[in-house]
């Protein structure tokens, strides 16, 4: 009886399970997150290993200047992609486990009322900062995503099911 009701609920689970790692990684200090002394002892950089693009992020230049700053901000915003388009997915499908015909719409709702919730805590945690630019910009991009992986994959499910 355990393992059916765990089984039924499989997404939800996991989409829970994904919303406690997003909330312990924001409410961990950057300094115990600061990839760039990792970078500098085991990779050499240098302005010139990098494009040469430059522009403002919420208020910061983002310059090849600093090359291992530039570095670790894509590595960031790659993460804010990765993990709110898994918590996207995750959602979608517990929506759609417990049946719900708009799973897709509740499930991407979810993870971006997540990412603003997410970076509401992140701006309460010492040594940390919400950005509302994270929601709107990789974060959504990362829901956006993993909703346009979901249709397609349906839609390639139900071609070949006919």
């Amino acid at each position: 009886m355990t393992i059916t009701v765990i089984m039924n609920w499989k997404w939800s689970i996991l989409s829970i399970m994904m919303m406690g790692i997003l909330f312990i990684s924001s409410h961990t200090p950057y300094q115990q997150q600061d990839m760039k002394p990792f970078f500098r002892d085991y990779v050499t950089l240098t302005q010139d290993d990098l494009p040469q693009v430059e522009f403002t992020y919420d208020g910061t230049l983002v310059t090849p200047t600093q090359p291992y700053q530039y570095v670790e901000f894509f590595i960031r915003k790659a993460a804010h992609v990765a993990s709110f388009g898994l918590l996207a997915f995750l959602s979608v499908m517990a929506f759609r486990e417990r049946g719900h015909q708009q799973h897709l719409l509740l499930g991407s709702f979810t993870a971006f009322a997540y990412a603003m919730v997410d970076e509401f805590h992140q701006s309460l945690v010492k040594g940390r900062t919400g950005h509302l630019i994270d929601v709107f910009i990789p974060d959504t991009l990362g829901i956006l995503l993993a909703a346009f992986l979901f249709i397609s994959v349906r839609h390639i499910h139900t071609k070949k099911s006919r």
